[in-house]
């Protein structure tokens, strides 16, 4: 009879057979104190393993400091390497979510090259994720609970102890004394999933015994039929998809095909691992924004976001600071910050022109010519006059955003250059253009 470590080893080679880093989280509770076990055992057999346990230190608990140390002793007896993170919980969409966010958030950091995130996930904490998602009227993605692979927060995941049951993780940690903490927090049923664990899902499973191998057969079903979407229509996710801005194209969207849009829709804002807007939230933005009439743009907050359209296609832009009334000197060969993370700009003489450097956050360049002048040069962004171009047409700088398919709101974040007072270029555009 196989024990629990052949069955753990056997999913580690059946998902990672190759992989050699592994970057565990560690609670100290009974499920991520057998994960470790585990892994230290596995680290015996394959000496070539580098393994690394961290503990997320959230200080809503009195005890919270207690379970870091408790953590550390039983890494330091394993000989493990272990650091302890502590993180800010931002509460504003819910305790529960907050933390989860703020632990990903630190995970991410502190992710080792190569290395894959390893959680304790076990088959009960997949039947309460599958009814949380029932609760929230989820599709087939949500009613997939949780994979033995996936990306959180862009953050890959490896979940080993899936397909046992806490029973089987008990019985061996009291085979090999191990020991845990009880976080006194899981008994506060205000907690929808305390709430299911401790007063619904035992009548369930006191009725039906193998309760929980049903529900994990029934997640199965639903992600294996959102697969097959997946991939049925791929091909047309992929024509709409930009992947250099991540917009999204809805043209040819009609009212009478919703169920197939609201799928590449959603495929669309899967994208930014945002959590799946509800079918309400899915109406406003058909409504509202993708059937709006043509000559608006118009927005929709999907937080921490907003989905705006233009020319159809659909964006989803972060807040924008007002940058109306900002006003920067720009000298020769000095590296100027822009604000509200627009990168940073540099200005070089190379006759018979100046060259204007932008450099954005996403790395990507944009260099400019300029003429060459000695008055005062200044970056703004916002500039509502007339242009001239070089064949004499005189038209309104409206007119120039347009024809380069400039979003409104882009049209203010975009470095403007003046020479006094006076508009010469936008960074990247208007080349043709001269003011009058």
């Amino acid at each position: 009879m196989m024990t629990l470590f052949n069955h753990f080893v056997q999913q580690v080679d059946l998902y990672y057979s190759k992989q050699i880093r592994f970057f565990i989280g560690f609670s100290g509770g009974l499920d991520s104190t057998v994960l470790v076990s585990l892994f230290s055992e596995l680290q015996k057999i394959r000496p070539h393993i580098q393994i690394k346990v961290i503990h997320i230190h959230h200080g809503l608990s009195p005890n919270a400091d207690n379970w870091a140390f408790h953590c550390q002793q039983v890494c330091h007896n394993l000989g493990l390497p272990f650091e302890v993170q502590r993180v800010q919980v931002n509460s504003k969409a819910g305790l529960e979510a907050g933390a989860r966010e703020a632990r990903y958030q630190a995970i991410k950091e502190h992710l080792p090259p190569t290395a894959i995130f390893v959680t304790a996930h076990h088959l009960q904490d997949q039947t309460e994720t599958f009814f949380l998602a029932l609760k929230r009227g989820s599709g087939l993605q949500g009613l997939g609970a949780m994979q033995p692979q996936s990306t959180v927060f862009n953050v890959p995941v490896f979940r080993p102890l899936l397909p046992f049951s806490r029973q089987q993780l008990l019985e061996y940690a009291n085979k090999c004394n191990l020991t845990w903490i009880e976080d006194e927090s899981n008994q506060n049923n205000y907690y929808d999933r305390n709430f299911l664990r401790n007063e619904i899902l035992p009548l369930l499973r006191q009725r039906w015994s193998h309760f929980d191998q049903s529900v994990q057969r029934s997640a199965q079903h639903c992600i294996e039929q959102q697969q097959l979407i997946n991939e049925l229509l791929a091909t047309e996710f992929q024509q709409r998809f930009n992947k250099n801005d991540r917009t999204f194209d809805v043209n040819g969207f009609t009212p009478q095909a919703k169920t197939k849009q609201n799928f590449l829709l959603r495929q669309w804002i899967a994208q930014f691992n945002l959590t799946m807007p509800s079918v309400i939230q899915l109406e406003h933005i058909n409504r509202d924004v993708i059937f709006a009439d043509s000559d608006r743009n118009p927005t929709y907050y999907l937080a921490p976001y907003t989905i705006r359209r233009y020319q159809q296609t659909l964006y989803l832009t972060k807040p924008f600071a007002d940058l109306r009334q900002i006003r920067l000197e720009i000298k020769l060969d000095q590296r100027i910050t822009l604000p509200d993370q627009l990168g940073y700009i540099k200005l070089r003489k190379s006759e018979p022109h100046f060259i204007a450097s932008w450099t954005q956050v996403n790395h990507q360049q944009i260099e400019h010519k300029l003429p060459i002048t000695n008055q005062p040069i200044e970056i703004r962004f916002t500039y509502a006059g007339k242009v001239r171009s070089k064949t004499g047409i005189n038209q309104d700088i409206k007119k120039c955003w347009q024809q380069h398919k400039i979003p409104p709101w882009q049209r203010q974040r975009t470095p403007l250059v003046f020479y006094g007072n006076t508009f010469i270029a936008a960074l990247g555009l208007f080349e043709q253009y001269i003011t009058i």
